[in-house]
């Protein structure tokens, strides 16, 4: 490794210190730019916000008030992929627990983070100026099963109903499909046009999605509520718990909006023209818990007495296929970092391998090998090319020596002269480190996918008990900077492969900087990987199993007078120019 070879690995180096820095999850920005420029607004402390969901007394209800009474009576509904508990007070989802994904305690748990009241609300305003929250108001339900099962492609209604009075009155009915995520959610009103202020109502899920791993605060950094219209992706995180809420609303049609958490989401998905969306976000005192509410407006079209809007209900894991074959485009709240470079990549390129992979291999410890495997491959001309190039420079370094020696008084002309040997002996320097450098993004979304895909999480490989966080086998109890609170094993490895990988490809220098170097940059390593996924730290320590053996078959293969023939063809005289025809002018 030469000086520019140096050079390229602190560049990298910085890279990965700048990206670790300012574009993780942790620190990316809240709000994206899409179709128009959008504001976060931060409710000043202690107001309340202008159309969230809030709770209300009966005796504020008015002419909803007589509906406010009656005892609460659960159904549960259970298909092959969930369990799910409807409540007639509000006619609202109160429990969602699925059957394939557990909790970091590996128990079932329950999505529905605001149980208490439920997750599903309708909200307006009634023509006196009351709000109105359906949770508060008790329905009468259609049936007198509190257990139903649906399975395979089977459906399974449930419906509630509320006379309000005898000129009002409002249906909300559940669909079930045995095999599906995705709940039908159909709303009719009948007589409420004049009614509703503004004649205008709020489809809301309230709460959040509940934490479902172990380390809240990295689970926190995922958390959101977001919402696609336009065209553009909206989002609120309310990260900072010295803020009392934060709160975003957006006029125009929506596609979705949703909830999410590191793994699960929930979305509403409207199935005519929105008003507009309203998301908010909180977080109180020292809680790690990002409380959430996803909103779709929705106007009542005028002169109809009687309105129905259907609606899809998403409640499940982020898992990338299953959420795109939606054709609404909630995969665009799966978080894979740049969108123009390290997102292709992941959606293009290593989601697609792995789902090919995981057809044949039950084990993704082995798929991240195979994969690391066919990395290796596609980047083996590149590779093999530049390692030839760091041969011939230090076959070169005799006469590089001897052209610093003449020149060292002469900068520019020293520059010129090196600038003519490694054009004439066909040789980069830069190639030490273009082939990391190339491999810089897919890394990057490696990172963006096993940090945030659910296919990982919870598959373990070797001592790793999970391939989605870090491979710990010690955790200390306390964070030492830059380094963590625990000891993972595959980044201690995979500093290990870096180290000989140094010392057996071409260098050609060998003073005191590359010997810092030698060491400095697998302790860098080790540093950057520490925190990062087990998967990740996997994969990078097989590409460099990979490396290594390659490095040695191109050593092996490589002859004295193929390293030799750049200095050659440099040192060889050049041929003697013709004297140009006719004479001197006299």
């Amino acid at each position: 490794m030469d000086r520019n070879s140096v050079i390229g690995f602190a560049l990298i180096a910085a890279i990965m210190i700048v990206w670790l820095q300012f574009m993780n999850p942790e620190k990316k920005a809240e709000i994206e730019k899409a179709a128009a420029k959008r504001e976060l607004a931060v409710k000043p402390q202690g107001a309340a916000p202008a159309t969230a969901p809030v709770a209300v007394l009966p005796d504020s209800l008015g002419a909803f008030a007589t509906a406010a009474a009656g005892p609460e009576k659960l159904v549960t509904i259970e298909n092959d992929l969930m369990k799910a508990t409807i409540s007639t007070k509000g006619a609202t989802l109160k429990s969602l627990v699925l059957k394939k994904h557990l909790n970091g305690a590996r128990q079932p748990f329950n999505l529905v983070n605001s149980s208490d009241r439920g997750a599903l609300s309708m909200l307006f305003l009634s023509s006196d100026g009351k709000r109105i929250d359906t949770r508060d108001l008790n329905f009468r339900s259609i049936g007198t099963d509190s257990t139903l099962t649906v399975t395979g492609k089977q459906k399974l209604s449930v419906s509630y109903e509320l006379d309000v009075d005898a000129s009002r009155r409002m249906q909300v009915t559940y669909t079930f499909t045995g095999d599906s995520y995705t709940i039908g959610y159909d709303l009719k009103l009948a007589g409420f046009g004049s009614t509703m202020a503004g004649n205008q109502y709020q489809l809301a899920w309230d709460g959040g999605i509940a934490y479902s791993e172990k380390d809240h605060a990295d689970e926190a950094t995922n958390a959101l509520s977001s919402a696609y219209l336009g065209g553009g992706l909206l989002k609120v995180d309310a990260k900072d718990n010295k803020q009392p809420y934060y709160r975003e609303e957006e006029s125009g049609k929506a596609q979705w909006v949703a909830v999410r958490s590191k793994y699960f989401v929930a979305a509403l998905i409207p199935s005519r023209d929105t008003e507009g969306i309203y998301l908010n976000g909180s977080r109180k005192g020292s809680s790690e818990f990002e409380n959430y509410v996803a909103a779709l407006k929705m106007n009542l079209p005028s002169g109809s007495n009687v309105v129905e809007d259907h609606y899809r209900i998403y409640v499940g894991p982020l898992d990338y296929d299953t959420v795109k074959a939606l054709n609404i485009g909630l995969e665009k709240v799966m978080d894979f970092g740049w969108e123009w470079l390290t997102r292709p990549f992941a959606e293009y390129i290593i989601l697609p391998i792995f789902n090919l992979l995981n057809r044949y291999v039950g084990n993704y410890g082995l798929i991240i090998i195979i994969f690391a495997f066919l990395i290796k491959g596609v980047t083996y001309p590149l590779t093999a090319a530049s390692t030839k190039s760091m041969k011939k420079m230090s076959a070169l370094q005799p006469l590089m020596k001897e052209i610093q020696d003449k020149y060292k008084d002469n900068p520019a002309k020293l520059q010129t002269e090196m600038g003519r040997i490694y054009k004439e002996a066909g040789v980069n320097p830069l190639g030490g480190c273009l082939p990391t450098v190339l491999q810089m993004p897919l890394l990057f979304a490696m990172f963006y996918v096993f940090r945030s895909s659910i296919q990982l999480r919870q598959h373990g490989f070797l001592w790793a008990k999970d391939l989605s966080v870090p491979d710990s086998i010690l955790d200390f109890g306390f964070k030492l900077p830059l380094y963590g609170d625990h000891i993972a094993v595959f980044p201690i490895l995979m500093a290990v492969t870096v180290f000989v990988q140094q010392k057996i490809t071409p260098s050609t220098q060998t003073n005191d900087q590359m010997k810092v170097m030698m060491w400095m940059f697998p302790a860098m390593m080790l540093l950057f990987f520490n925190n990062m996924p087990a998967g990740l730290g996997l994969y990078y320590l097989m590409f460099n199993v990979f490396s290594i053996a390659q490095q040695f078959y191109i050593n092996a293969t490589t002859t004295p007078e193929e390293k030799a023939a750049a200095a050659l063809q440099v040192a060889a005289p050049k041929a003697p120019q013709q004297p140009r025809k006719g004479g001197k002018k006299k």
